[in-house]
C-alpha cells in the first residue's frame, strides 16, 4: 500500500467522454479556472503543449494544459478545430 492506496489501484483516470468544460482565461489566454461537475476549480498551468495530426483526414488540433488546483491535478485541452475546452484526465 502506498499512502493509503492499494497496490495496483489507479493513480490517474482517463475520462472516456472528455467532457466539455467552461474555462476562465487570463489576459494572455491561459486557463486560470474551469467549471466541471458543478464546481469551479481555480488552477495554475504546470505545462502545455500542442498536438496536430491527421490533417489529411479529420484533423486533430489540441492545446493541452496540465493544471493544478487546491483539490486536483488534471489534463485539459482546447480543441483547435472548434474552440471548445475538454477535461481529459484526472490524477489522484
Amino acid at each position: 500500500m502506498v499512502r493509503g492506496r492499494a497496490a495496483g489501484e489507479a493513480v490517474t483516470r482517463l475520462l472516456e467522454e472528455h467532457p466539455t468544460i467552461a474555462v476562465d482565461l487570463d489576459a494572455d489566454g491561459r486557463p486560470v479556472a474551469f467549471a466541471w461537475n458543478g464546481r469551479l476549480e481555480r488552477i495554475e498551468v504546470c505545462n502545455r503543449w500542442r498536438v496536430e495530426e491527421s490533417w489529411w483526414r479529420r484533423p486533430i488540433r489540441r492545446d493541452y494544459y496540465k493544471v493544478v488546483g487546491p483539490r486536483l491535478l488534471a489534463l485539459v485541452y482546447r480543441d483547435g478545430v472548434d474552440g471548445s475546452w475538454h477535461l481529459e484526465r484526472l490524477y489522484d
